[in-house]
């Protein structure tokens, strides 16, 4: 016994130097959520895929604009039919050139050719179906930002309010020290006065000791939910965070509880809807590939003996209908493939909206459940501590046993703990109401 105190009072006494030379960082809520859509990570991620999104878009874009390519090609020749081509395209053929011993052996002929090549897409029913779902891509990335960003401030306000509970069942525990040490100076007082024995001497101090490891579990819940806080806001997780709002209201939301359905314009929702329209269009721009495109195309060509030399030059132009009819049925399987992902993407839609409505119901019985719980919390609590007060007045006089008043000190400090954690577990399913309504309900 005598070395289970030592241990718990030693661990406690490091775990308070632990604690007090952690930096305090006072923190609002409003500075908390601020940081977390400032440096959380998962919003992070979201800003980014909306740059690759809109990227995909420009790509897209490419059915209306030009491809436009500059080159210069050199090559030297002995072979009779390109020499005799590259002399007529530098302008440079002479009579002599069709001497039959210069035709047959024309000797080494070096050229370089400066090229502008241009590729202009005209009708493209495969690129515009592509270029539509791309659009799409870009707005269902906008919706993924904002219910990450409402994901994250939900978050912040759940480690938040578990920071502050946290800070709250120290606060009881620290009350239920204070009467364990009233009590065990009335009890030592009792003893020494003959009025108790030596067992309820110890069972004071086993009571106060108890307590201490409590103390010890507290302080380590606050470090476990300041690290979870700041991990969310991207701060340094060795600063001790300190809750500068009181994040409360344990009012019912009657009205909140009467929603039948979740909101069709939720964030996550249009995600993925937008998601099911633009696999629509990828399905659309598979079935296109079976159509004819056509495209303009042209170049212009200086060619000299020289590099960069532009003593001739030349140029083409023309149209290109191009029909793949058969491609060893690739065609085929990326139409299927396109069905079956936008049959998979409008299921995953569906999913998402019955598993919303099942979640909006579960949480909202959860809810009255709670508050009632809530309400039944505040009369125990109140009972218990008018039971703690009337036996500390009669053991002060004689009139209780040692054993009986330590009872009622556990079960008062029970009772304000079971009633943190009934209010944490009622703010809790708030917060689970808040998202899958993506409304404020706790201001």
């Amino acid at each position: 016994m005598i070395k289970y105190k030592l241990v718990v009072v030693v661990l406690f006494i490091l775990t308070s130097l632990g604690v007090n030379a952690q930096e305090h960082v006072n923190l609002t809520l409003k500075e908390a959520v601020d940081l977390a859509l400032e440096n959380n990570w998962k919003v992070r991620q979201a800003g980014q895929m909306i740059g690759v999104s809109t990227s995909d878009l420009k790509m897209a874009n490419s059915i209306f604009l030009p491809s436009i390519n500059l080159s210069e090609t050199y090559i030297t020749t002995s072979d009779p039919l390109t020499a005799f081509g590259l002399k007529l395209r530098q302008e440079k053929t002479t009579t002599e050139d069709f001497n039959p011993v210069s035709l047959n052996d024309p000797g080494s002929v070096d050229n370089y050719t400066t090229q502008i090549r241009i590729e202009q897409p005209i009708i493209n029913p495969d690129g515009m179906a592509a270029r539509k779902m791309a659009m799409l891509g870009v707005k269902a990335s906008k919706h993924n930002l904002a219910w990450s960003k409402k994901m994250v401030t939900i978050e912040v306000r759940k480690n938040y309010f578990n920071l502050q509970m946290a800070y709250e069942q120290k606060t009881e525990l620290m009350k239920s020290l204070d009467a364990g040490n009233a009590n065990l100076a009335v009890t030592i007082d009792l003893f020494e006065q003959g009025m108790v024995h030596k067992a309820d001497l110890l069972g004071a101090e086993l009571r106060k000791t108890e307590i201490k490891s409590q103390l010890i579990e507290a302080e380590a819940r606050i470090n476990t939910f300041n690290s979870s806080l700041a991990h969310l806001i991207g701060t340094d997780q060795a600063n001790l965070i300190v809750p500068l709002d009181i994040l409360l209201n344990t009012d019912l939301p009657a009205q909140m509880l009467a929603v039948s359905n979740i909101p069709t314009e939720r964030s996550d929702l249009q995600y993925w809807e937008m998601q099911a329209k633009a696999s629509d269009f990828k399905l659309k721009s598979a079935r296109n590939s079976w159509l004819p495109r056509l495209n303009a195309f042209g170049n212009y060509q200086w060619n000299d003996s020289r590099l960069a030399g532009t003593g001739a030059s030349n140029y083409l132009f023309g149209a290109m209908l191009e029909w793949d009819i058969f491609k060893g049925g690739r065609n085929l399987a990326s139409m299927q493939k396109a069905n079956y992902q936008k049959e998979l993407a409008v299921i995953n839609y569906e999913e998402k909206l019955s598993e919303g409505k099942m979640e909006l119901t579960r949480v909202q019985n959860e809810i009255f459940i709670a508050w009632k719980q809530l309400e039944l919390s505040d009369l125990a609590m109140e009972q218990s501590e008018e039971l703690f007060r009337v036996r500390t007045d009669r053991y002060a006089e004689g009139l209780e046993k040692t054993s009986d008043v330590i009872t009622a000190e556990a079960d008062v400090m029970n009772k304000r703990m079971s009633k943190l954690h009934n209010l944490n577990r009622y703010q809790q399913l708030i917060f689970n109401l808040e998202m899958l309504l993506e409304q404020e309900i706790i201001k």
